[in-house]
């Protein structure tokens, strides 16, 4: 699985530069800004959202860490996985946050840097690379949060149904 996730991350970054240098003629770092304050605000609230998920569906996940002794951490792998999923959500929205307010720090100091050195088309193409890369990961992260939500209201009916024919049977 972890092969899968290094090969998916390279490809998101061969994606994003060669759209950042088919783009490095007409896109400049300015024509970014809407995007940078849209994955900014799409990262906290998937970051806040995920966040929420996991105290509220798994409260016994949450108790470990105040007390490990008395609880176990998760029950089942279908939670472990749906857990999993969650906390590298977590992490993919965290990532993106601190990848824009970096790029937001250090973009404008780079750019004047650069400039004196006629290096300026490179320096464009690579602040376009990552604003494309960051925007995969959150993809990847919303994509997640979907599918979790999906597989709770599988699991949701899944139980339902089982209830359902558990109280016929029992008539």
């Amino acid at each position: 699985m972890e092969h899968k996730s290094i090969l998916i991350q390279i490809l998101y970054m061969a994606i994003s530069v060669s759209i950042a240098y088919l783009g490095r003629h007409f896109i400049t770092l300015a024509d970014l800004k809407d995007l940078t304050s849209t994955l900014q605000n799409v990262s906290a609230a998937v970051f806040t959202l995920a966040g929420i998920w996991v105290a509220y569906s798994y409260p016994e996940a949450i108790a470990r860490f105040t007390n490990p002794k008395k609880f176990s951490l998760i029950k089942g792998t279908e939670q472990t996985q749906r857990i999993r999923s969650l906390v590298l959500t977590i992490f993919s929205s965290a990532f993106v946050l601190v990848g824009i307010v970096l790029f937001n720090l250090l973009s404008p100091y780079i750019q004047h840097l650069f400039k004196a050195f006629d290096l300026y088309p490179y320096i464009r193409i690579a602040g376009i690379s990552v604003i494309n890369y960051l925007s995969f990961i959150q993809l990847q992260a919303i994509v997640r949060i979907m599918s979790n939500n999906l597989e709770f209201i599988y699991s949701l009916m899944k139980v339902k149904a089982e209830n359902e024919a558990h109280d016929d049977l029992s008539k």
